[in-house]
């Protein structure tokens, strides 16, 4: 197992690439720390589910926004287990509209969820990690953050955002073992996807060279990746999995 004995938390861990990357972090040996705000039902499921094949599963419930919620969250994580090798944050929202008709509200939910949570959450993780000697995290974000994308104006700055966050603080914190670094996923099978137009998930995937969507079982490999020694040598990268998607 390639993270046994490890710690990972991961934040908007009930549904699509946060349960994927839950049930795949617990199969490779890790003790799993869940983070979701809204659904107790798919939260206890999960943890249910985990711990009837042996895993190590905690879940709380709060904001990633909830610098209180989370500072207390993450300390708990730390004085019960000991140690934190893992954060993947994958916690967010999208609200689209054209850049010109956005109100300010849409810009501010979406931004604090996306970018300020991931903020909070590395800045009350990352000292526990350089504690123990190092860790990972993994930043979930978005071709979108990429690249820009039509009506996601918001969405798409917060994940770029994250990307800068990212880099920054990938060099800041590598002289303390800590490697940081973005997933930016394509257009995937999950709750959120399922509420795009098929107009625009067409034409998505008329621009992906593998002419599908992705599985969050897919990304969630790639975040194991990311998460183990198998990527120990990288760091500060934007990792994209996306299927080849071309604009």
């Amino acid at each position: 197992m390639l993270l046994r004995d490890q710690v990972a938390v991961v934040t908007g861990a009930t549904r699509g690439i946060g349960r994927a990357a839950m049930e795949r972090l617990a199969a490779e040996g890790a003790s799993v720390v869940g983070v979701y705000n809204s659904s107790d039902k798919l939260a206890e499921e999960l943890q249910s589910e985990l711990a009837l094949r042996g895993s190590d599963v905690r879940m709380f419930k709060g904001s990633v926004t909830d610098r209180s919620f989370i500072a207390s969250m993450m300390k708990q994580v730390y004085d019960e287990l000991g140690r934190m090798d893992i954060l993947v944050n994958n916690a967010g929202i999208s609200d689209d509209q054209l850049a010109l008709m956005m109100s300010e509200e849409q810009w501010d939910t979406v931004f604090r969820t996306n970018f300020t949570g991931t903020c909070i959450c590395c800045q009350e993780a990352i000292p526990y990690m350089a504690a123990g000697g190092g860790g990972k995290v993994v930043n979930v974000v978005s071709v979108s953050g990429v690249y820009g994308r039509e009506a996601q104006v918001n969405y798409a700055a917060s994940k770029g955002a994250i990307i800068g966050l990212t880099k920054m603080l990938a060099r800041r914190y590598a002289a303390d073992g800590i490697r940081l670094n973005a997933l930016a996923p394509g257009m995937i099978t999950t709750q959120m996807t399922d509420k795009v137009p098929l107009e625009k998930q067409h034409n998505f995937l008329r621009h992906t060279n593998m002419n599908r969507m992705g599985t969050a079982e897919e990304i969630a490999g790639s975040i194991v990746y990311l998460a183990s020694p198998l990527s120990d040598y990288v760091s500060d990268h934007v990792l994209k999995a996306d299927g080849g998607f071309l604009r």
